[in-house]
């Protein structure tokens, strides 16, 4: 059975004097539970855009995105914000950390939002720091890591909250190539380790590389739904 299974989706962004530009089209396909998945093309492809639509960030023009069997662009607006918190975790290229918060703060933001007692999550959340590889930095605010400190950061982040699925849209995209391959390989090891699932929009050859499934997008179309690594 399919984790989260895509339907015949398609998006159209309406612009300035009702320019219409489609971003994906009759888009098919399905993620399974312990996935290690790239979805993969060039700039402009609708990567983003089909990872947003399964993040519940965006939502489809047609068709729907089918979750524990419920389309969840037809839900209401505070169970798709459930959605998001209880099943997801997100992994972004800019990291979205906030600034203001220490690495171990920002690890344990998401489970403050889902009541987790203030022992369990610092626990966790020292866990997870520790795991990544920050155990010398999680009293340090983002302006205090370099850029592969964040990011890792914010894999931790969605990974202490134990989700279901974590949707990382081009989280090598401002690193180094050795520090996007450290990134990338703790990641799957993490994935092995866990069994989350794992799927990335990238155009990152070393991402490809590690992913054991390559979904590929050209023009907002899928042309190789299924290619297996």
């Amino acid at each position: 059975m399919p984790l989260i299974e895509v339907k015949n989706v398609s998006k159209t962004y309406v612009t300035g004097k009702n320019i219409e530009t489609p971003a994906l089209s009759d888009v098919n396909l399905w993620i399974g539970p312990g996935e290690f998945t790239a979805i993969a093309g060039p700039s402009g492809s609708g990567k983003s855009t089909l990872l947003h639509i399964l993040g519940a960030l965006d939502f489809p023009t047609a068709g729907a995105v089918i979750y524990n069997g419920r389309d969840i662009a037809a839900l209401p607006p505070d169970e798709q914000s459930l959605f998001r918190r209880d099943v997801l975790g997100f992994v972004f290229q800019a990291y979205n950390l906030i600034n203001t918060l220490t690495a171990l703060e920002n690890v344990e933001y998401i489970m403050l939002l889902k009541s987790v007692e203030p022992v369990e999550r610092r626990e966790k959340a020292v866990a997870m720091l520790k795991r990544v590889g920050l155990a010398d930095y999680i009293h340090r605010f983002p302006n205090e890591m370099s850029g592969g400190q964040q990011q890792r950061v914010a894999v931790a982040r969605a990974m202490a909250a134990e989700p279901d699925l974590v949707i990382a849209d081009e989280p090598t995209a401002n690193l180094d190539s050795k520090t996007a391959l450290s990134l990338i390989t703790l990641m799957d090891e993490l994935n092995q380790e866990k069994k989350t699932t794992f799927l990335f929009a990238t155009h990152d050859p070393l991402v490809m590389q590690k992913a054991r499934r390559v979904i590929w997008l050209r023009d907002g179309k899928l042309i190789e739904p299924q290619t297996e690594i």
